[in-house]
């Protein structure tokens, strides 16, 4: 017993420790600027300017308070209970996401929906919660075409068989409850208008906020490129007959006002001129692989990268004949239509050896294994939750 480590309540003697290095924690809220406010909506570029150069600001834990309400595209009504937002579907809201610091562009992140939820999935699953709209599907991911409800007395034989066949279905796959629980938290009815709240957090889009520090005396941009997307940000059975409109939308930045002293003590070592490293992603546009290699126009960077996510999405039928990436390589009876991922970057081969995908037996335990370990060396799982 004297070897083991006591739980913190049964520690009877341990002092109450207090920390004095913080005055006050406050927020301060920022509007996007005047010329871009038109644009929540309309599609175009929304800017916000963070001038506060005498306030200890810490972004890392900044988020964007979005309002908003959804309709049927007509107007004339509000979507069926079926149908809500997709998980994480801020962000998808932007084609681009761009952080400047000073006068310079830091980090540019196309497609920052995809990326965003790319992340979190990845690197940091137990961060968030439903509050910022993080509310995966569940299950198999699907919904029911038609909402379990009570027969009228006189119902037929066929709608007799479609509730209980809908019912079975719903049974034996224990339900999407993400999905149920983003309806109740976004379909909400108030004069004919659906309205709902997210506090998407910046954290960890940009890689230069997992410094994780105060900054001071340094002017901030966030430019945020509006996409008018509403066939992709909702989901089920009338997704595509809804739509989106953002009321309002505000930065909400945490400012700490330190203790004199360690303003002081902080100051004096502003003194110094230290170099600070910091990560900085990078995301390129998609593309569409052609032949047998395909080759990603990645910005130049004499860094060497931490790691590199390579992501596939399928394309819309129209466009592939039916043979989508993951639908071609799930399938029993076809080949995977990619046998082996790698990538290039300043002349160094990530990872050093293809990645192979045996197109026989369908076998994907090399990709599994480069991703898991991904997790365990740059993420925040522990080994425990990977197995």
């Amino acid at each position: 017993m004297a070897n083991k480590t006591l739980d913190p309540i049964f520690r009877l003697y341990d002092p109450i420790r207090y920390s004095f290095n913080k005055k006050k924690e406050d927020y301060i809220i920022i509007s996007p600027t005047v010329g871009s406010k038109s644009q929540l909506n309309d599609g175009g570029r929304i800017t916000f300017e963070i001038n506060s150069l005498s306030n200890w600001l810490l972004l890392s834990d900044a988020y964007f308070r979005c309002d908003f309400k959804i309709k049927e595209a007509t107007q004339n009504q509000v979507p069926q209970t079926n149908t809500t937002l997709e998980n994480n579907f801020f962000p998808s809201l932007f084609s681009e996401m761009v952080l400047e610091a000073g006068s310079n562009p830091i980090e540019t992140i196309k497609h920052p929906g995809e990326f965003d939820t790319m992340l979190k999935t990845v690197l940091y699953p137990k961060d968030f919660d439903s509050v910022s709209g993080w509310i995966p599907d569940v299950g198999d991911g699907s919904i029911l075409k038609e909402l379990v409800r009570n027969l009228a007395n006189d119902a037929d034989l066929a709608r007799v068989r479609v509730v209980a066949r809908n019912t079975i279905e719903r049974v034996g796959r224990a339900i999407n409850h993400g999905f149920e629980k983003r309806v109740l938290q976004y379909n909400n009815v108030v004069e004919n208008n659906r309205w709902g709240y997210v506090n998407w957090k910046l954290y960890p889009l940009f890689g230069l906020l997992e410094h994780r520090k105060v900054s001071i005396g340094l002017p901030y941009k966030i430019h945020l490129q509006r996409e008018i997307n509403d066939d992709k940000i909702f989901f089920g059975e009338n997704g595509s007959d809804a739509k989106l409109e953002i009321t309002n939308l505000q930065l909400f930045i945490p400012v700490i006002t330190p203790s004199i002293e360690v303003e002081t003590k902080i100051f004096n070592s502003l003194t110094k001129d230290i170099e600070i490293a910091f990560l900085h992603r990078n995301t390129v546009g998609s593309m569409t692989l052609t032949g047998e290699s395909t080759t990603w126009p990645i910005t130049n960077t004499i860094k060497p990268a931490r790691y590199l996510i390579v992501g596939f999405k399928n394309l819309p039928d129209s466009q592939t004949n039916n043979n989508n990436v993951f639908r071609v390589a799930m399938n029993q009876t076809q080949d995977p239509l990619i046998h082996k991922v790698q990538v290039r970057l300043n002349n160094d081969n990530y990872p050093n050896q293809p990645l192979t995908i045996n197109p026989t037996t369908k076998d994907y335990n090399e990709l599994y294994r480069n991703y898991k370990n991904m997790c365990e060396l740059f993420g925040k799982m522990i080994r425990k939750q990977m197995k």
